[in-house]
């Protein structure tokens, strides 16, 4: 039997950095969460993760546990065989150009590689998750925006520089909402978790509502608002799941973030409004399920990226 290997895996998110110590079968040893400051200066941000590595390293020291690598999933678009963050970072004021691995490794003494956070989430499910056993997966995060992972024959497909995977950016209305990116009637302008609150709100219901949280609780109730505005969320996100599902055939679609907790009724009538939408031949054998892993996959999907870059790099 071989010998456990371990990773410190890293999270970056708009409102927390997420980070813990985790083996390469997935048992999370540690961890915790530490405010981004998303308008730092990119130096504060790396300091922030210079400390974060030297927590979990003594940590690891004090349950004498060798760590092998430590792995970063960051917003933006990444150039992984050189942990260099190059940018399309909007909600992070200052946070491009960034030398990440090189800076890190020089605090750490520890190999470190970055990808992008939507891909390390994916990876995730698909190595301890809902994705398990399966090599084709789609997984998209519906939160603020919505984020893109695709992995193809158990490899992440990033694109041919590093850009690719931007799946909340596929336009479902050509004359639609303006996007942040620039686009116009992008996918997570309607199906983002945003994009619901900010529909039901419109609504002028008697209260407004600050989470998808309190808005399925009004659904469940029965409430019309909540209903009008859910369905025609519902449709929205079965629309863009349809495009995804015709383009790459996966195993499964997995669906994140927040929305993903809305129960077993919401991803039930997802998947009928998809199928309405979907070549039959594209549909029939493909699963849509929800995230498994919550806001650990990833801290687990990062930590998985480092050993398996490690051990391709023969670092």
């Amino acid at each position: 039997m071989s010998e456990k290997k371990y990773a410190i895996g890293i999270d970056i998110g708009g409102t927390s950095i997420k980070h813990g110590l985790c083996s390469d079968d997935g048992d999370l040893i540690c961890w915790d969460s530490v405010d981004t400051q998303a308008d730092a200066p990119k130096e504060k941000i790396l300091d922030s993760l210079a400390e974060i590595l030297e927590i979990n390293l003594g940590i690891a020291k004090q349950k004498k546990i060798e760590v092998n690598a430590a792995g970063i999933g960051t917003p933006g678009s990444v150039d992984i065989q050189r942990g260099f963050l190059m940018g399309a970072t909007p909600n992070f004021v200052h946070w491009r150009d960034v030398p990440i691995s090189e800076y890190l490794e020089k605090r750490s003494n520890v190999p470190v590689f970055v990808d992008n956070d939507a891909n390390l989430m994916a990876f995730g499910e698909y190595m301890f998750g809902a994705g398990k056993d399966k090599k084709d997966v789609i997984c998209i995060t519906l939160g603020t925006g919505i984020g893109g992972g695709i992995i193809i024959d158990g490899e992440l497909y990033r694109g041919s520089y590093f850009s690719g995977a931007e799946l909340g950016h596929m336009t479902i209305h050509y004359a639609g909402r303006k996007c942040n990116c620039g686009g116009i009637g992008c996918f997570e302008k309607y199906a983002s978790a945003s994009a619901l609150i900010e529909d039901y709100n419109s609504l002028k219901p008697p209260s407004p509502c600050r989470n998808t949280k309190q808005i399925f609780k009004l659904y469940y109730k029965g409430d019309p608002l909540a209903k009008k505005a859910v369905d025609q969320y519902i449709t929205y996100l079965g629309a863009g799941l349809s495009s995804i599902i015709n383009i790459f055939n996966p195993q499964i679609v997995i669906i994140g973030g927040g929305v993903s907790e809305a129960g077993e009724d919401f991803i039930q009538k997802v998947k009928e409004t998809t199928r309405h939408r979907t070549m039959s031949t594209s549909f029939n054998k493909v699963e849509i399920a929800a995230a498994r892993l919550g806001n650990r996959a990833g801290m687990l999907g990062a930590a998985a990226f480092a050993l398996r870059m490690l051990q391709k790099s023969g670092k």
